[in-house]
């Protein structure tokens, strides 16, 4: 700890007398008892008491004489002697850091032997630390008093303040990963997991880091799973579970290449099932469906054990098929492969759809009708039940509009495959097709085709698709929303906007991302209060949004609650979204300003200090 003590002039004045020489050399007896005592070097405490008692006599005013008298009488073992001092001198110098730093040590030593005094230990150690942040003894001391007063929140942060101080400190990281579950903090305790493995962990820490792994995956952290699996890798790096799981993430969030690559160190140490489907949709997600169904093609003509596995595998072969082209051989496929009834659906989609493809009308026919007798909830089937029942029957096939019909029936399909693997042109493509076939049916696909047209940037297209479909269905909530949303996000006709997302929340108040729409509409009318209440029940509806967080965290900064809407950022950011670089610019100015601000305020603190009245804590104990 620094040595702040009192200059031999501050003694005097603080003692009021700087005109009243004492009746002995102060000075001289001060720097005699120094020497005594054990930190100045000398090995006689109790004559230093001694001689401290004569000068406190001589200036009953001084908190440095008082300070040294509790330091003598504490070396002397005369430690419940040494608190009367100690708190007299906290008492004339409350501002004073090695002051407060002392007494709150002290207490610790005695809060030992008597429980009681660990509220007013606690209370000193706390001020000392705000006074002496870098002292890591400080912080470790109010770690365990505030453990031993079942204080976790307390603990935890003093634990955290204590392994930034020392990073390499793991007991420090340890017991604030402990305090952090307790108290569900996913914050401290991921910066705690983190600390902990960021050297050369041992088993223990490992096992803390994979259950955070698997908890931010659960919670839909993605982000932060990916930091979390990486760092597992890299202390693992045989361990081929730990690169699927990082692919996982990177699947997920549509970064295909990237998930190729780990999937590559995977499969370099072992190749699995999962792993053979997992590099199938990552390579259909690229557009390279001829790697795709070669895989697809080998991993089920072997044995797969886990039954999601083989059905997702089915579903993508059939898919691969569907989208290279290749009916014929789907319908050979699924001849000889009929699948679980789990997908039976599925696969009679896909039957029907490759049926179509290759102008089979008849077997096609056979097969819609098959389908929406055994799979009535399938939407495929829904919307071929919805057809005149004409237009089902061979007999009058022959009609022009029949066949347009089924075969509008199939792009459609098709472009819902083309969206599910963000093709967008080739989706876009597919329902342009299916709309110069006949009227739309289904203000499903209106919808489908204006995420198209907003995903290639055509946003004049998309709009007016989406006044296609509140024509067509005025009352959609999905359609209000969209629009809504559209118009909000181009800056024009914000009032409609706002009716339109009004509506479509009072239709569905329990939707997340309508309510968010609603939050940020009243925002964007400059409704600030409205849109913060609307954007945290938001937040409590889609609590993994990275949008909602990104949303309330802009009406937070405009209402000067900067540090909660860092926060909110902060929390977006375990995510991983388009514009999530963007988002990161925009904390790192939200963090400087912040920190500017907090260094203003300490440095209005410290010029008002002097002539402050001492607080509560800075009050003399009795």
């Amino acid at each position: 700890m620094p040595d702040l003590r009192l200059s031999f002039l501050a003694v005097l004045l603080t003692a009021g007398l700087a005109s009243a020489p004492p009746t002995e050399d102060v000075r001289a007896l001060m720097l005699q008892a120094r020497a005594l005592q054990l930190r100045g070097g000398g090995t006689d405490p109790v004559a230093a008491v001694a001689i401290y008692r004569r000068v406190a006599a001589l200036v009953p005013q001084s908190a440095e004489v008082h300070l040294r008298l509790s330091e003598a009488l504490q070396e002397s073992q005369d430690v419940q002697g040494a608190l009367a001092p100690a708190r007299r001198a906290v008492a004339l110098a409350p501002r004073n850091a090695e002051v407060r730093a002392h007494l709150g040590l002290l207490l610790y030593q005695l809060f030992q032997k008597d429980p009681a005094l660990a509220p007013e230990a606690a209370r000193e150690l706390r001020v000392a630390t705000t006074l002496l942040p870098q002292d890591p003894e400080l912080w470790a001391r109010l770690g365990e008093v505030s453990e031993q007063m079942k204080d976790g929140e307390g603990a935890l942060q003093a634990w955290l303040h204590l392994g930034r101080l020392r990073p390499s400190f793991q007991s420090a990281w340890e017991r604030a990963a402990i305090h952090a579950r307790a108290l569900q903090n996913y914050e401290a305790r991921r910066e705690a997991v983190l600390a902990l493995n960021a050297r050369t962990p041992d088993e223990r820490h490992l096992r803390l880091l994979e259950d955070l792994a698997r908890d931010q995956i659960q919670a839909g952290y993605l982000a932060h799973a990916e930091e979390s699996f990486l760092l597992l890798a890299q202390h693992l790096p045989q361990e081929p579970g730990l690169w699927e799981n990082v692919a996982l993430v990177r699947l997920q969030t549509s970064r295909f290449e990237e998930a190729l690559d780990s999937l590559k160190k995977a499969e370099a140490i072992k190749i699995t099932p999962r792993t053979t489907f997992n590099t199938a949709r990552a390579l259909m997600n690229l557009g390279r469906f001829k790697e795709a169904e070669a895989r697809l093609a080998t991993l089920l003509a072997g044995k797969i054990d886990e039954d999601i596995i083989a059905d997702g595998s089915q579903a993508l072969y059939a898919e691969t098929l569907l989208l290279e082209g290749k009916g014929g051989a789907l319908l050979a496929y699924l001849k000889e492969h009929p699948g679980r009834p789990q997908v039976a659906g599925e696969l009679q989609v896909f039957t029907c759809q490759a049926l179509i493809s290759r102008n089979d009308w008849k077997s096609a026919l056979v097969a819609l009708k098959d389908g929406i007798a055994h799979f009535p909830k399938v939407p495929f089937f829904q919307q071929a039940a919805a057809l005149p029942p004409e237009y089902l029957e061979y007999r009058f096939f022959s009609r022009k509009e029949s066949r347009a019909a089924l075969e509008q029936l199939h792009l459609e399909g098709m472009a819902a495959i083309w969206s599910e693997f963000r093709r967008w042109d080739k989706c876009l493509e597919a329902l342009e097709r299916a709309r110069a076939l006949g009227p739309v049916r289904n203000v499903d696909i209106l919808l489908m085709q204006s995420s198209a047209y907003d995903q290639l940037g055509r946003t004049e297209d998309s709009l007016r698709v989406l006044r296609e479909a509140q024509k067509a269905n005025p009352n959609n909530p999905m359609v209000q929303n969209n629009l809504g949303y559209q118009l909000l996000e181009q800056g024009r006709n914000l009032e409609e906007a706002a009716a339109l997302i009004e509506a479509s929340a009072k239709a569905t108040p329990d939707n997340g991302n309508v309510v968010d729409s609603l939050g940020w509409a009243q925002f964007k009318l400059g409704k600030i209060v409205e849109a913060e209440a609307t954007l945290r029940r938001a937040a409590e509806l889609s609590p993994f949004s990275p949008e909602v967080r990104k949303h309330l965290g802009e009406v937070l900064v405009k209402q000067g609650k900067l540090a909660e809407a860092a926060e909110q950022w902060e929390r977006a950011l375990a995510f991983v979204f388009p514009d999530r670089a963007a988002l990161e610019k925009r904390l790192g100015e939200l963090r400087i300003r912040i920190a500017r601000e907090q260094a203003q305020k300490v440095e209005g603190a410290q010029v008002a200090a002097p002539d402050a009245p001492p607080d509560d804590d800075d009050e003399e104990q009795p």
